[in-house]
């Protein structure tokens, strides 16, 4: 494959570094499927990189992957085949605040408005806000990158309280593939804030289109985001802020009563304060010690990344807001009662205190976790929304269920005679948070949003996921489908009717054949393919399965039949007969020497 001349590095499958490079948070997950292994990388140093990786696309009738950070779980921000993948991670950097002032600035006296490149990871983005005091909602995964974190919704622990980050885009800025022209322009959210030039490159009608279909259609479907400009908040706006981040030894009663609290005060209540967010997290991983070196801690390598370990345990993070600011003042009868319910402060370790204050831009970066990942290991995905009434899931149990399903999924033994390992439980990372209520920003936001994104009706969001070393395999499969066979999607699921997901939290490649799961009406799904067909036609952003448009995949008869399990003696012999490949499993006979 014959490539223009790059400023940027360009890697192909025959360099030495290019599984390091094209590795990304889902490679070990869908390693069998091959569905990312680009055809080259291309790590864009400028936008001059950007415009011809595009125009080579077209013009050669292959497609674009567009990766700022590489978080998307299913592995979307990836491809194979003949596609390549362009790379953003440095491009919209802000590292020389002359060379790279386009990058970030602030746009406004007051700093309320911000304009910032896509390649910044959370961390990043937060940092700069908070040197002026100002905060944003946003998640809580430290290298997640602003390009694919906006284009999913920016979902975080101020949701109830403030909505979405991608709520308070007023503009992007992005490159498309239009009437076969490359080129870049600027997407409002009120296109009378236009200016008469701007107005000669785009109708009302496509700007409209662009802003709903980028914001919540499917990342990188439509062009190549490069920057967007934000509304931010002053922490002055909203004195006297209250959090609490404790962690906890995990008990299976300390989480349903926990639970509880979120479903019995929160969920109950629709007209709960906007205030409160509350969330919890679970960390797990089973009493057994290996020694398998994974495809995730050979290529992970963050720098400055701290190795971190922890003990089965549960995070607790609530927040105080103050949204009325002088109007109102702290109680902290809410936080004291999750205290209760986790054991009291003696049974903990509380590291963020709501006794006293503590500024918004502040506890934005307390939320934050410093790791790319909770474990260097593939892993099932599984991030369910729910609209349930308090009443349905008491009724059906919900938090006896839920907490019962994670006990029993980090559970192992080992037999004291032979110290063979009994039952096999698999590293477990689990979060539970409520969005709903009728104050809830999350939900007021969603009315009459000129987004794409759907299930602003959720009261409940829960993910569960399941980790695993390779022995633990299928015991953290049939969990997770136990889950979803239990949990969602029928009459008697236990957290939600319907089975309900969200695009960054995605586990099923085929986005067409899906999208009933992620979009809440077939008029959205039709008005996003209608546009995709307008802005891509040619489908050079079309790049793998998990894109607007596609006619669903139909399994060809190979795929369709269920493989029969080779017997240990067939296994034996299918493995003398490997091929050695440099970087592939040798057998264990292979390793012994004289």
């Amino acid at each position: 494959m014959e490539f223009p001349e790059f400023d940027g590095r360009v890697i192909k499958p025959n360099n030495a570094d290019y599984q390091e490079e094209c590795y990304q948070y889902a490679s070990s997950s869908y390693l069998d499927d091959g569905i990312i292994q680009p055809a080259a990388i291309i790590k864009a140093a400028n936008e001059n990189d950007v415009i011809k990786a595009i125009n080579y696309a077209r013009d050669n009738g292959i497609a674009v992957a567009v990766r700022t950070g590489g978080h998307q779980y299913s592995g979307a921000s990836s491809t194979n085949g003949k596609n390549i993948q362009l790379d953003l991670s440095q491009t919209y950097m802000y590292k020389d605040p002359v060379k790279d002032f386009e990058n970030f600035k602030w746009n406004n006296p007051d700093c309320t408005s911000v304009t910032v490149g896509v390649s910044f990871t959370l961390g990043e983005f937060n940092a700069k806000l908070r040197e002026k005091n100002r905060f944003v909602p946003h998640g809580q995964c430290q290298y997640v990158n602003l390009g694919g974190h906006i284009q999913t919704g920016g979902y975080g622990q101020l949701a109830r309280s403030f909505g979405l980050l991608s709520d308070y885009v007023e503009k992007f800025r992005i490159i498309t593939v239009y009437d076969k022209v490359t080129k870049a322009r600027w997407v409002y959210k009120d296109y009378k804030d236009m200016s008469e030039d701007e107005k000669k490159d785009i109708t009302e009608d496509e700007n409209n289109d662009l802003f709903f279909a980028v914001l919540g259609g499917s990342p990188g479907n439509f062009g190549v985001l490069t920057h967007v400009t934000l509304h931010v908040f002053k922490d002055q706006d909203y004195p006297n802020s209250r959090g609490l981040r404790a962690a906890y030894p995990f008990d299976r009663q300390r989480l349903k009563d926990l639970l509880d609290i979120m479903v019995n005060k929160m969920v109950d209540d629709d007209e709960f304060p906007a205030d409160y967010d509350y969330c919890i997290s679970v960390l797990d991983e089973p009493p057994f010690t290996t020694y398998e070196i994974t495809y995730d801690m050979k290529y992970d390598r963050k720098e400055g990344q701290p190795q971190v370990t922890w003990p089965p345990m549960i995070v607790i993070f609530v927040q105080w807001a103050n949204l009325q600011g002088d109007k109102q003042t702290y109680d902290s009868t809410f936080i004291d009662s999750i205290l209760e319910a986790a054991g009291g402060k003696d049974q903990g370790i509380i590291q963020v205190s709501d006794k006293e204050c503590t500024p918004l831009s502040t506890l934005t970066g307390h939320w934050i976790v410093p790791i790319t990942r909770e474990f260097k290991l593939p892993y099932f995905k599984r991030t369910y929304s729910s609209n349930a009434s308090s009443q349905r899931l008491r009724e059906f149990k919900w938090t006896d269920w839920v907490s019962d399903r994670i006990e029993e999924g980090c559970s192992g033994s080992v037999n004291a005679l032979s110290s063979q390992i009994e039952a096999q439980g698999s590293n477990l990372s689990a979060q539970f948070q409520h969005f709903g209520g009728s104050r809830s920003r999350f939900y007021q936001n969603g009315n009459n949003s000129p987004t794409s994104f759907s299930w602003r009706d959720t009261r409940l969001g829960c993910t569960l996921d399941a980790f695993y070393y390779s022995y633990q395999q299928d015991v953290a499969k049939n969990w997770v489908k136990k889950n979803d066979d239990e949990g969602v999607g029928n009459s008697d699921a236990r957290f939600c009717e319907d089975d309900r997901r969200v695009l960054w939290g995605s586990h099923d490649l085929d986005l067409s054949a899906a999208h009933r799961y992620y979009y809440d009406s077939e008029e959205k799904y039709d008005r996003l393919c209608n546009i995709k067909q307008t802005f891509d036609p040619s489908g050079v952003f079309t790049p793998n399965r998990f894109c607007i448009g596609l006619e669903p995949e139909v399994p060809s008869a190979e795929k369709r039949k269920i493989k029969p399990l080779l017997s240990a003696e067939d296994k034996f012999w299918k493995m003398a007969s490997m091929e050695s490949k440099v970087g592939k499993p040798v057998p264990l006979w292979n390793t012994w020497r004289a």
